[in-house]
């Protein structure tokens, strides 16, 4: 049961814009619950991969296309993957800090939601096209989600609104940027797997798959709306009470 509930904890903050990250900080130093071992995190990573492959199968298949490279989506995503790799080569050391204490997490939180509120100062989403310069800007927000508090989707998302993108563009951009990050995660720690009883696994990675495609259902009629600041306030009041708690 309790491997059950992490998946849906999982399937449903790593999509929500509210930072797994940041959740699971706050529920190992305040509340006391245990990080998954790397058999549960890996088996999570995948869950929510398949997620994200079956809900954007369409837009996946549309990577494909021949066009010029500049314009061409693929192209597209490695740009906005650099930024992430860069940050991720360069400072792993200092920002695995940020997960060892929750000191700094309240004002992830905030920042989380200012990027999240930001996005009530754009009025007009007129822009369909992904040009190489707003895929770098993304993925900058991207980077910067890497701090614990900060939300993946939240950031790039939300970048990419204030940026004028169609809500429709801004989300499938976004999710198809998550791809190589998961992915990537997934095989980075790949060769760590270990478990000998792999139907243990068998429950969070389905509560994660279902519960993913759950909040990418519902992120994605909330985006259309253009609601997604929403979070933000949720965001807010978390750091506050976090604060309070601490102090």
């Amino acid at each position: 049961m309790k491997n059950f509930l992490i998946g849906v904890i999982q399937g449903i903050t790593e999509f929500l814009p509210i930072s797994s990250s940041g959740h699971l900080v706050l529920a190992q130093k305040l509340l006391g619950i245990e990080k998954p071992g790397i058999e549960l995190e890996l088996t999570l990573h995948l869950a929510t991969l398949f997620a994200v492959l079956l809900f954007f199968w369409n837009d996946i298949k549309k990577l494909f296309v021949r066009e010029k490279l500049i314009r061409h989506p693929i192209f597209l995503l490695f740009i906005g993957s650099i930024p992430a790799g860069f940050v991720g080569i360069l400072f792993k050391d200092k920002i695995e800090t940020y997960f060892e204490t929750v000191e700094y997490l309240p004002y992830f939180f905030i920042l989380n939601s200012f990027i999240l509120l930001s996005t009530t100062l754009r009025k007009k989403f007129d822009k369909e096209i992904i040009t190489p310069l707003t895929a770098f800007i993304i993925g900058i927000a991207q980077a910067i989600a890497i701090l614990p508090g900060v939300s993946r989707s939240g950031s790039t998302v939300s970048t990419a609104l204030l940026l004028g993108i169609v809500p429709q563009t801004a989300f499938s951009f976004s999710f198809l940027l998550s791809i190589p990050a998961i992915g990537g995660a997934f095989l980075l720690n790949l060769k760590e797997f270990a478990a000998k009883d792999l139907s243990t696994l068998i429950l969070p990675f389905l509560s994660a798959f279902l519960t993913g495609l759950g909040s990418l259902t519902i992120l994605r009629k909330i985006v259309k709306m253009k609601k997604i600041y929403y979070f933000g306030i949720y965001t807010l009041l978390l750091a506050i009470l976090i604060l309070l708690f601490l102090h």
